[in-house]
């Protein structure tokens, strides 16, 4: 008499008993060759537990792929329904100077600087330099003052003459640095900054001091420090010789914008260079452009800078003391900069400028032999002479 199933599936045998009798007698026959075997309608029913078990794994299979496409679509879903919410970073800390090429900001184009020749022009006496005129005899090979007020030349001597023009370059190095870094940005001092002409003109930079773009203009317009000029460059431009070469390119850009036809540059500092070259009106037009930056126009008139040595990291540096060498801006009532220079080759050079009566002059001599003073006569005749103008009319 066949045994009731118990229904526990530790006692199933491994197959079915479709003939009735024990799995050794179905082993016994050839049940590969007997199709009936396998015919649905032979095949014993599956327990219950069996089709429980089939249905809670089928069901949890399809929950958890319903899970799965609901988390993709919400995803997907909310990006498009609504903009994901940015999340913040960290600004970039603002230490070094090879950083790569730095963006170039949007500036409001201005109109160009220019001054008329016209009644300059139309007084001979003026013209040749008579001294019957009270034009002043200088020592410098050309030279010109203009007023800035009423963009008028009051009088020039060979005014368009490409000449080397020494450490006046830095007038325009200091421009191009602020048109292109905020003033505060904190620069690491190469090392070919502290390699350059080993003359008296330096700041005193050591390589790997972390100065600020303000602290280097003190050294570049008041001692007028080349090693300053090529820390700029490096730093400004973005890093290494590409970015010294990149910010020649940009003096030479921005000297295009401005108009200066006689004007070329090769290095940031002024040395001597057949390739680097300016002409007496030229310089008048970027003394006249630096006038428009304030943080120039403070630094070019300030007699002397102390900077404080720092050990605070990311701004570590020694003590600088620069001096301005414009010696009008205590010699000259109401000088206000700006550049003087030197080298051998291009002799003393100066671009100055003075306010009176409201009224501001730019002076420039090249190649001078006493530019202090040339400067100091070209902007008495400038007074002079943009006085007598205004009352005739």
């Amino acid at each position: 008499m066949p045994r009731p199933r118990s229904g526990r599936s530790g006692s199933r045998p491994a197959f079915p008993e479709p003939f009735g009798g024990a799995p050794e007698a179905a082993s016994r026959r050839n049940i590969g060759n007997d199709p009936s075997y396998l015919r649905p309608s032979r095949l014993p029913p599956r327990p219950p537990r069996t089709r429980r078990l089939e249905v809670i794994l089928t069901g949890g299979g399809l929950f958890l792929l319903l899970t799965v496409v609901w988390s993709w679509w919400a995803q997907g879903g909310s990006s498009r329904l609504a903009p994901a919410t940015p999340v913040p970073t960290p600004p970039p800390a603002v230490t070094v100077a090879a950083m790569g090429p730095p963006a170039v900001p949007t500036a409001t184009p201005k109109p160009p600087i220019e001054f008329s020749f016209a009644r300059f022009e139309s007084d001979p006496a003026i013209v040749t330099g008579a001294p019957s005129a009270g034009v002043p005899n200088i020592s410098g090979e050309a030279g010109i003052i203009v007023d800035v007020t009423q963009r008028e030349v009051l009088y020039a001597k060979q005014p368009h003459k490409q000449m080397l023009i020494a450490s006046t370059t830095k007038i325009m190095t200091a421009m191009v640095a602020l048109d292109h870094a905020p003033i505060d940005r904190v620069f690491v001092v190469p090392p070919e900054a502290t390699r350059i002409d080993p003359d008296n003109t330096v700041m005193g930079l050591a390589t790997g001091e972390q100065l600020s773009l303000e602290e280097l203009l003190y050294g570049l317009m008041l001692n007028s420090g080349n090693d300053a000029a090529e820390a700029i460059a490096y730093g400004v431009g973005g890093g290494g010789a590409a970015g010294r070469a990149r910010f020649i390119g940009w003096m030479n850009e921005k000297a295009a914008t401005l108009q200066l036809r006689n004007t070329r540059f090769a290095n940031p500092s002024g040395l001597d260079d057949p390739a680097h070259y300016s002409s007496p009106y030229d310089l008048a037009v970027m003394g006249t452009a630096l006038l428009g930056y304030p943080d120039l126009r403070t630094i070019v008139r300030t007699p002397r800078k102390i900077i404080e040595s720092s050990k605070v990291p990311g701004r570590v540096h020694g003590w600088f003391g620069p001096v301005n060498l414009n010696s009008l801006l205590t010699s000259y009532r109401g000088a206000i900069g700006l550049k003087p220079g030197y080298t051998e080759d291009a002799g003393y050079t100066l671009v100055a400028a003075a306010e009176r009566d409201g009224r501001t002059v730019v002076s420039v001599t090249l190649n001078s032999r006493r530019h202090f003073s040339d400067c100091a006569q070209l902007m008495d005749f400038g007074f002079r002479r943009a006085s007598q103008l205004a009352t005739s009319g």
